[in-house]
């Protein structure tokens, strides 16, 4: 059948003087000078960061302002730091993370010394150089995915690994009188100020440096809340491809994994849908249209969890049971709503094509749909490795026998809707002309008629 839907630092600044800025909602003071005092967010700050560059000279860094920011945090007594945030802070250094493995890797790029990282794992393993062999080390704390940024959050040591000198990293708590000491005589103050961390990746911290150049930002600037719609009518794969380019997830390929090992049993409405070798995408039908929002760099199964969850809300019970009073399951109902959905671009001729769709599968008619054919040639042969062949027979309805092996997009409300209530027609056949009007017919004779007339401009 013939029908198409139509188809989206503070700026950093060496102080040799006095510097001020001023933030809405609060004034900040930043004062540089042999004899004056750098004062942090005092509001918030809990953690000063000074990271030293080539030059010997030091960058202060506030990273406590606001819950959505990649934040120093404190995790089991430990404090932890995000890394990627960190180590961009740092140039000699570079960051990568494979979400596929749920591993990151810092390196230096000077003198080759590297360690990699495991997500929710207290070791980690370094090389001191680019040939040397792995050593495995253990870190004083689990590396986590902070539910409050969705930054890598690792012991707060970390660094020191691929410093020249394990001495590169200094940590100075107000805790202890000498350290309460060194960090007042330096000229940081703050009423909040627990602790100052330092990073040389170039040379020993000897003593408590002054910061030459200060960087701050507020909260509504470091915010990495992206807000993510989902249309009706998005496959898995785009909606892969969408968190990627939205930067909520790194992978396309991590995100489909990730959907993929999605456990029936962990939601209501996967129980009877099957994995089986017939079935491309697992979640295909249940990523339910919407707005979300995501912290940047966000794990798939994260962000996955989050949309079923809110999938679990919008089908229901009653959707089930209708589907049963049908002749059919959930899962087959999701799967005529995701044609009615990519077929149909006028929503008020949604329940008259489920009717079509409804009518052809009581019958020993295909449904011959060419949004299946688009969905096996853009949707899952691009994503897929070894035969790109192998699913043609179980999507491409002009070849198997009823329903594709399960949804091809992500249907909406209204197509879920006429999916479950089609109009009550004898129609066997639909087609639709450029100027978006649909026709109709009980027989081939019939259809082939009017499609002649659309193909010659007559309606």
């Amino acid at each position: 059948m013939q029908s198409k839907k139509q188809g989206e630092e503070g700026k950093m600044k060496h102080v040799k003087q006095k510097l001020k800025w001023f933030v809405t909602g609060a004034v900040v003071c930043i004062g540089i000078l042999s004899c004056k005092s750098v004062t942090v967010n005092a509001a918030a700050a809990e953690y000063g960061l000074l990271v030293g560059n080539s030059s010997g000279h030091y960058t202060y860094y506030d990273l406590n302002g606001g819950k959505t920011t990649q934040r120093i945090e404190k995790s089991s007594g430990k404090v932890m730091v995000p890394v990627k945030k960190v180590s961009s802070y740092m140039s000699v250094l570079s960051y990568e993370y494979n979400w596929e493995q749920n591993k990151a890797a810092i390196k230096n790029k000077k003198n080759g010394k590297k360690i990699v990282l495991t997500k929710n794992s207290q070791y980690a393993y370094m090389y001191a150089s680019k040939n040397a062999k792995v050593k495995k080390v253990k870190l004083s704390a689990k590396s986590y995915i902070s539910s409050g940024s969705g930054a890598l959050m690792a012991d707060v040591k970390v660094f020191r690994y691929v410093f020249p000198k394990a001495a590169g990293y200094s940590f100075i708590s107000t805790g202890d009188s000498e350290g309460k000491k060194k960090i007042s005589q330096a000229y940081y103050n703050s009423p909040n100020l627990k602790s100052i961390i330092v990073y040389n990746p170039y040379k020993a911290v000897t003593s408590l440096p002054k910061a030459d150049t200060v960087s701050f930002k507020s909260a509504n600037e470091l915010s990495s809340i992206v807000r993510l719609t989902i249309p009706e009518g998005y496959s898995l794969a785009q909606i892969a491809d969408l968190t990627v380019k939205k930067g909520v997830c790194q992978s396309t390929k991590a995100f489909i994994k990730a959907a993929n090992a999605v456990m029936p049993s962990s939601y209501w409405f996967l129980k009877d849908v099957k994995k089986t070798s017939a079935r491309c995408f697992y979640l295909e039908g249940y990523l339910y249209p919407s707005t979300y929002e995501f912290y940047r760099n966000t794990a798939p199964e994260d962000v996955l969890a989050k949309i079923l969850k809110n999938t679990g809300n919008q089908l229901t019970k009653a959707q089930e049971a209708r589907a049963k009073e049908l002749g059919y399951t959930l899962d087959q109902v999701l799967a005529i709503a995701s044609i009615i959905e990519k077929e149909v671009s006028i929503s008020t001729e949604q329940a008259n094509v489920s009717s079509v769709l409804h009518n052809r599968l009581s019958s020993s008619e295909k449904l011959q749909c060419d949004a299946t054919i688009n969905y096996v040639e853009h949707y899952i042969k691009p994503y897929i490795t070894g035969n790109k062949d192998r699913y043609n027979v179980y999507y491409n309805t002009y070849k198997c026998k009823a329903l594709p092996s399960g949804p091809i997009c992500n249907p909406g409300k209204k197509a879920i809707q006429a999916a479950l209530y089609p109009n009550n027609t004898n129609y066997l056949f639909f087609c639709s002309s450029k100027k978006g009007k649909y026709y109709y017919s009980e027989t081939y004779k019939e259809h082939q008629a009017i499609w002649e007339e659309i193909k010659n401009g007559l309606k």
